[in-house]
């Protein structure tokens, strides 16, 4: 008779504890629904300057800057492993934009690549993010911090120099492809060092023959670099391409500073403006005894042949305009450093902040009145990066003796 009692008990508990089972596993496809539903934390989107101080920071070889990055480790408590890691993915996010898109990295004569610009900054915002659990933004504020630091350190630098005549100037430097990995090169913003390196006088105004091409052959422009404190010295860096930005800023020239033009200057008798002529910095446009070129004229016009000035290839670049002429950059100092997009407060030439709507003077394919995203003022090869000790692809700041251009 206690055997039914019994197996009544059973049936009694065995019911509670499926209704208990049936209620937790409600709660918990509840709970499930709920961590879907919630919103993923956000990764905080890159843009054109991120990017660029990313490179100028974390993919460094500069042995101060590297430290600075390391402070910044050090700060967010982010341990050395995760450290490396962001250097190492920064340097390959560079390496990717090098094929998909060489245009927001400075490179002249090809066409931007927004969507796959979009992609390699989506895989990089996502690895930032996972390294630095979710801070990704205040690493790119500090990252940005740093390198305006870093810049006010380097305009300190030059104006520590000897006064007088310069040849050596200390700037930034970023790296850039070649077949060779071997080869030793640099590339500098003036396409007509390329075109005599080449023997193509041909692409060179005749005007500017005889300071490139004086011997109507084939040059052999160079540079030599070496670290700020004169070690790691590299001599004979052939000039071998353009850039890293603009084509027509010989920044290591001296600007023209006479009010009249030269007789023998080619100019239009079809003036695009009155004022056309009238400003000294374009009086530079024509050699007169000295390379006085820079890149004014190229700020305001599209340079569709001599004679100069004529009113068929106006083309105002930036916020330049007749009437509205740019601030004198000096000797030493690019205007990709005044007008980079990092609004980094660099005044080399004393000019206003976001310089010509941060606008360079290319020429090539339509590209003349591009932003500026890269403050280098040279390019370095592989084969320079290695023999400097730095990993590739890699910024920083160096030591170049121009004595021996143009």
């Amino acid at each position: 008779m206690k055997l039914p009692g019994k197996r009544f008990s059973f049936l009694k508990h065995a019911t509670t504890i499926g209704a208990m089972l049936i209620l937790f596993g409600s709660l918990l496809i509840t709970l499930s629904h709920a961590v879907f539903a919630a919103p993923q934390q956000r990764v905080r989107a890159l843009k054109p300057a991120d990017m660029q101080n990313l490179i100028f920071v974390w993919a460094s070889g500069s042995a101060s800057i590297q430290q600075q990055a390391s402070q910044i480790c050090h700060t967010d408590a982010i341990s050395s492993a995760n450290c490396a890691a962001i250097s190492a993915d920064v340097r390959s996010a560079w390496l990717d934009l090098m094929q998909v898109d060489p245009a927001s990295l400075g490179r002249i004569g090809v066409q931007e690549n927004p969507v796959g610009r979009a992609q390699v900054y989506n895989i990089l915002a996502g690895k930032l993010s996972s390294l630095t659990q979710g801070q990704e933004s205040l690493l790119l504020a500090q990252t940005q911090q740093t390198l305006q630091q870093l810049d006010a350190s380097l305009q300190s630098m030059n104006n520590l120099q000897p006064a007088g005549k310069k040849s050596s100037y200390i700037v930034w430097a970023t790296s850039f492809t070649q077949k060779s990995k071997t080869g030793q090169y640099v590339a500098l913003p003036d396409a007509y060092l390329k075109f005599a390196n080449l023997g193509d006088s041909a692409d060179i105004p005749s005007i500017y023959q005889p300071y490139y091409m004086p011997n109507g052959t084939k040059t052999k422009w160079s540079v030599a670099i070496s670290l700020p404190d004169g070690s790691e010295h590299i001599t004979r860096l052939r000039v071998t391409d353009v850039g890293p930005w603009n084509e027509d800023d010989n920044w290591w020239d001296a600007n023209g500073t006479s009010k009249k033009l030269p007789q023998s200057c080619p100019v239009s008798t079809n003036l695009v403006a009155k004022d056309a002529t009238s400003n000294p910095l374009v009086n530079g446009i024509c050699p007169n005894g000295k390379n006085l070129r820079r890149m004014y004229y190229y700020l305001l016009y599209t340079h569709a042949g001599l004679p100069f000035f004529s009113a068929s290839s106006y083309s105002p670049s930036g916020n330049f305009a007749d009437g509205n002429w740019p601030t004198v950059l000096p000797k030493g100092c690019s205007e990709a450093v005044v007008a980079s997009v990092n609004n980094d407060g660099i005044t080399c030439g004393g000019g206003p902040g976001g310089y010509n709507a941060h606008n360079g003077g290319w020429l090539r394919g339509g590209t003349y009145s591009q932003g500026i995203a890269n403050q280098s003022s040279i390019d370095l090869s592989p084969g320079v990066d290695k023999a400097l000790g730095w990993t590739y692809p890699s910024s920083g700041l160096i030591k170049v003796n121009v004595s021996a251009l143009p």
